[in-house]
């Protein structure tokens, strides 16, 4: 089997892992918002939604045999209790703005003086250095996402605070994923008819590509611990 072959099954295989998985999170992440919907005249809504998060932790964990996970679930545990306690729904709101926070900060961090913008390593994976227009681009693109996430954290708040908990639930469990979704396909679209001098990456391509960037770090992670 030559490169060319063993590189499109590679990247079947990865297109079928990332299909497979983004479908396990969707279902996930709508029986956060459709289960405590269901037992909302018996549980609080964010009771139940949080005690799901719990069992989801606690079950990744398991699967993966992460500790990362884990901390995740005693840290939710933790939450649920202050949730009850204090009769708060707003505190349910937390794991989802402490989320998009870190995400937005993952990207804004690289985009420091003397730094490299996120996308910009990920897309070095493939053919080293970019060129400098493709560079100012995917460091708009950084930019992009990071104001992208800071706006879902900042939304989540706010519709916690002033909009019924079901809109909130709504928003942070169903309509999220989609959100991101919308984000790559609205990225290609632009590039597509704006930029059309610079490489034509599909969504899809996107992904694999910040899948592999994932796993290279947590490889160099483990290397230098």
């Amino acid at each position: 089997m030559g490169k060319g072959e063993v590189a499109a099954t590679d990247a079947t295989s990865a297109s079928r892992n990332m299909a497979l998985w983004a479908a396990v999170a969707l279902v996930l992440s709508a029986g956060l918002h459709v289960v405590p919907q269901l037992l909302r005249d018996a549980v609080d809504p964010a009771y139940s939604m949080l005690g799901l998060m719990v069992l989801d932790a606690c079950v990744v964990a398991l699967i993966v045999r992460s500790r990362s996970a884990l901390l995740v679930g005693i840290l939710l545990v933790t939450l649920l209790g202050a949730t009850m306690m204090s009769h708060r729904q707003v505190l349910a709101a937390v794991p989802s703005m402490a989320l998009n926070l870190m995400l937005a900060g993952v990207f804004a961090a690289t985009l420091r003086p003397g730094q490299t913008p996120l996308i910009v390593r990920i897309a070095e994976l493939d053919a080293g250095a970019v060129s400098a227009d493709f560079g100012r681009y995917l460091r708009g693109l950084t930019q992009a996402w990071a104001i992208f996430f800071a706006g879902l954290a900042c939304l989540s708040l706010l519709l916690m605070l002033y909009a019924p908990f079901e809109w909130w639930s709504l928003f942070v469990n169903v309509l999220t994923w989609p959100l991101i979704g919308a984000m790559f396909a609205a990225e290609w679209v632009v590039r597509r008819l704006a930029f059309k001098q610079l490489p034509p990456h599909t969504p899809l391509y996107i992904l694999i590509r910040v899948l592999a960037y994932q796993r290279q770090a947590a490889h160099l992670r483990a290397r230098a611990g």
